[in-house]
């Protein structure tokens, strides 16, 4: 045995030095290490019991595996799940979020969760209805957001019933407007009430109704005459106070634009009038036809007073 291992000492060395450079090798490519952050954290408690506040919802796990094994895994199919439906009592209280709640695929290993430790409270739960309401971003092309209709009005929130008393209402996400130049319809979800508490929304999603107006601007003229309309007898005289009215006419841009070289009209009718009373008429404005305009007048109405000669 002792000629055998002196016996080619210098290829003993080499051999045993070798074997221990390849083992180091496997080691550094089944041992590669890798931290990720943000791992969900979900506590599953018992029917009829809800989180009221857990002090992390997401964790921090380091794995270890092979090089190629741990470049292949999914941050998005990782969580932590801590079953409490076996120990689910009110009040707060400290758990552990052990290795073994590390959902990840078999061939990487958890080694480190950080925290190990979560406050969680638990209160019972409850249902409650309330609004749900959407908010604009964003200006249209043209015109401005007149409503968002939600479609239900109404969602049912399932959660603890603390955080379900403070509550009134939800939104839906956000709806972009920008450049829109008519009403359209969006399937939008509806929005946790709070960063701190996750309740269970139904329905998820709601159909939001956006309603854009037409952009309007007013043009107005003053002093315009009041004209009178079918005079009750060709000899008889009409006396119209005030003579002149404002006029304010309101439409879209392009209409209006067409319209300010010509000067409103504005009449009264006359006709079949009593010489022996006197009327308190009111105010016309002659509108192009096929020009979507309306018209006031201030005053609105006028005083007439026909005379016989």
């Amino acid at each position: 045995m002792k000629v055998f291992l002196l016996h080619n000492p210098g290829l003993k060395i080499l051999a045993l030095l070798a074997a221990v450079v390849s083992w180091l090798a496997i080691q550094e490519t089944i041992s590669f290490e890798v931290v990720l952050p943000d791992i969900p954290l979900e506590i599953h408690v018992a029917e009829g019991w809800a989180i009221l506040h857990q002090s992390e919802h997401t964790v921090r796990v380091t794995f270890k595996g092979s090089q190629n094994d741990i470049g292949q895994m999914d941050p998005k199919q990782i969580k932590a799940i801590v079953d409490l439906r076996t120990n689910s009592i009110a009040g707060s209280g400290e758990i552990v979020v052990p290795l073994s709640a590390i959902k990840a695929p078999r061939n990487v290993r958890p080694i480190r969760v950080e925290p190990s430790r979560v406050q969680v409270s638990l209160d019972r739960e409850q249902e409650k209805k309330v609004p749900v309401q959407s908010r604009a971003v964003g200006k249209p092309f043209a015109g401005e957001v007149e409503a968002l209709i939600c479609e239900p009005a109404v969602v049912t929130l399932r959660g603890p019933a603390q955080q379900l008393q403070q509550t009134a209402w939800v939104y839906t996400e956000s709806v972009d407007v920008e450049g829109r130049v008519e009403g359209f319809t969006k399937r939008c979800r509806v929005l946790m009430p709070s960063d701190t508490w996750t309740p269970v929304i139904e329905p998820p999603e709601v159909q939001v109704s956006v309603m854009i107006s037409a952009r309007t601007e007013t043009v107005e003229w003053d002093n315009v005459p009041v004209l009178v309309v079918g005079q009750p007898q060709a000899l008889w005289t009409v006396d119209v106070l005030p003579s002149r009215v404002r006029v304010v006419l309101t439409g879209s841009p392009e209409t209006l634009e067409d319209l300010q070289a010509l000067a409103p009209k504005a009449f009264v009718e006359c006709l079949e009038l009593d010489p022996s009373l006197i009327y308190d008429l009111p105010v016309q404005v002659f509108l192009p036809l096929g020009k979507a305009v309306s018209a006031t007048v201030e005053p609105h109405t006028v005083r007439v007073v026909v005379s016989k000669p």
